[in-house]
């Protein structure tokens, strides 16, 4: 039967998804909903589980006289629940997603019940205001005054906050770096909260790095000055004003923070691409997911970021080894690899792309050409058969040539035995000093190397 959500002119999704473990794992909320979803596994604590390429949905028992009403929309893993957890998802949803993954031939329902096809019309329903909302606002007359009065509000606070930053930066470098003030990581936090005030979240993440790695760092010495310089030259560069470019001052935006999205132009390329690597931080309430993807037919890199509060899970529907066909736009810089994905299509499992460097000399070699692109890329992603050596200090090509590695004990054992001495294709990243992996292909499959989520830990 056709949904009430297909009746409206929506389409949920182009095809389904295919719901995997990882997935599942990614977006649990916490360590104990995850247990409890797994212990709700299972087809007896269920009166009726059903679902199609639309949804999942069930009834699970509780302690209640009534049970749980529980549905998943398949094409974003959003749930609802009758039951009184916060948490979202709850563990009934993550317990039904584990069942429809692990048990598909148990969903013998195939008819949405009334319940699920209201909760599907709600939806439609607060997506038509929405998107009223938005052509109204589209169609009301734009205050060109009063936009213009704003938008040179910003301008100051941004001015300011990049003259003090130059001003400090000046005045340390005169004192000497090896001062107490440029080692000080409080007056660091301090001068990022101030770029947040001025509107630069950009600098201000650029300055926590600084606080919590290079400071830390055991080359300190040698990394401040080359952090500090390659900010003052964001901070001149934004400075010149009308003397950029076009790409470069789209570049400099994106250093500083400055929100953009495909509105502002970039290629656009549909490929099927190849999810390599995600790495997931949290920050001041905010999550943020960071793919790496490779086109399959354009052999190109691109970056999806996505960001979701910490009281919402992070629905991110690629999993690392999947192949989804999409559309990606680049936004504009100097040498272009974030990505905003316009639309998705099938989601199949992956297979091993072709590696682009075989050898670290060619990773360097198209380092050197992005870096001489633009001064400000900060790392470069690379698949490429690798081992470490025998002290775990690097990792070496068939040639024997090789280059630092930044990993753990834990982290560096885990490899070497996947590797057990053989060239396997790993995903990672390169930053001009060190080798940070990301993924490693173990047989036919790919293993994300770091955590999946803000509490995930890499399993054993």
């Amino acid at each position: 039967m056709k949904s009430i959500w297909q009746s409206c002119g929506k389409e949920a999704c182009l095809d389904t998804v295919q719901l995997t473990l990882d997935q599942i794992t990614a977006i649990a909320p916490d360590a104990a909903s995850l247990k409890a979803g797994r212990d709700l596994n299972n087809p007896r604590k269920w009166m009726t589980v059903g679902g199609d390429d639309q949804a999942l949905w069930g009834l699970a028992m509780g302690s209640g006289k009534e049970p749980y009403q529980t549905c998943v929309r398949r094409d974003d893993m959003v749930s609802k629940c009758s039951c009184p957890s916060r948490k979202f998802p709850c563990k009934h949803a993550i317990g039904l997603m584990l069942l429809a993954t692990t048990q598909p031939a148990i969903l013998t329902e195939k008819e949405q019940p009334p319940w699920v096809e209201e909760w599907f019309a709600a939806h439609a329903a607060r997506q038509l205001k929405a998107e009223a909302r938005v052509l109204d606002k589209a169609n009301k007359p734009v205050d060109e005054k009063a936009a213009a009065k704003r938008k040179a509000k910003k301008d100051d606070r941004m001015t300011e906050g990049v003259e003090l930053l130059q001003q400090v930066m000046i005045d340390l470098t005169r004192e000497g770096l090896a001062n107490r003030n440029a080692r000080d990581r409080g007056m660091w936090e301090g001068l990022a909260k101030r770029m947040v005030d001025c509107q630069l979240p950009g600098l201000a993440g650029t300055l926590r790095n600084l606080e919590e790695v290079v400071l830390e760092d055991r080359e300190v010495d040698r990394e401040l000055p080359f952090e500090l310089g390659r900010m003052y030259l964001l901070l001149k560069t934004f400075s010149s004003g009308q003397e950029q470019s076009e790409s470069l001052r789209a570049e400099v935006s994106q250093q500083l923070g400055v929100r953009m999205s495909s509105d502002d132009g970039g290629e656009v390329v549909n490929d099927a691409w190849f999810v390599v690597a995600r790495t997931v931080t949290e920050r001041d309430r905010l999550i943020t997911t960071s793919t790496w993807m490779l086109g399959e037919t354009s052999q190109r890199w691109a970056r999806v970021l996505r960001f979701s509060p910490t009281m919402q899970a992070m629905v991110d529907p690629w999993s690392v080894g999947s192949k989804v066909q999409a559309s990606l736009t680049f936004l504009p810089g100097l040498y272009p690899l974030r990505a905003v994905a316009e639309s998705s299509g099938q989601i199949t499992p992956g297979k091993i792309p072709v590696v682009t460097d075989r050898l670290l000399d060619s990773l360097l070699v198209r380092f050197a050409a992005a870096l001489a692109a633009n001064p400000f890329l900060r790392v470069l992603p690379f698949i490429m058969p690798l081992r470490p050596n025998a002290d775990l200090q690097f990792l070496v090509d068939a040639t024997g040539h090789g280059l630092p590695w930044s990993a753990d004990g834990d982290l560096a054992f885990r490899v070497e035995c996947i590797c057990s001495g053989n060239f396997v294709p790993v995903c990672g990243e390169w930053d001009g000093r060190s080798l940070k992996l990301l993924s490693i292909c173990d047989g036919d499959v790919w293993y994300p190397l770091t955590p999946q989520h803000s509490w995930w830990t890499i399993p054993s």
